[in-house]
């Protein structure tokens, strides 16, 4: 159980989780006074606590499911390894197939943000041509592009 459920149960806060809690009695009886006295005044909660109370009830009415027949001679029968090779053996040729297109299929040029012609271009009309020895090797800026 969650020990801080009704932590800060003050104001406009409500217990929500621990609505559940009082009902199953898992509530330190200080939580439990503090989500009592919240429902004193919380029309909402009180209504929310009448209706999770009543599904319960409701749920726990129900009669039992019998298993389906042959249930528990099913869950007894010898494992049998063999359906789980093959289905390992088909998985690992799926896994290598999917290598085999994936390393042929072509890389893709990731694109260079900003554009690095565009910015030597910009500083080359920008510069100043007057002791700035990087203004000189502007023009030198060639762009590049090395393919694979």
């Amino acid at each position: 159980m969650n020990e801080d459920l009704t932590d800060g149960l003050s104001g406009g806060d409500h217990p929500g989780e621990a609505l559940s809690a009082l009902l199953d009695g898992e509530l330190s009886p200080q939580q439990e006074a503090d989500v009592q006295s919240h429902l004193v005044g919380c029309a909402s909660c009180r209504h929310e606590m009448e209706t999770v109370g009543l599904a319960r009830l409701w749920i726990r009415a129900l009669p039992p499911v019998e298993p389906p027949f042959g249930l528990y001679e099913r869950m007894l029968v010898p494992y049998r390894p063999g359906r789980r090779r093959m289905a390992m053996a088909f998985a690992g040729a799926a896994a290598a197939v999917a290598a085999v297109v994936l390393s042929m299929a072509p890389a893709r040029q990731a694109p260079v943000d900003p554009a690095v012609a565009t910015l030597i271009e910009a500083h080359a009309t920008s510069a100043s041509v007057d002791g700035d020895p990087l203004t000189n090797l502007a023009p030198a800026g060639v762009p590049v592009s090395i393919d694979r």
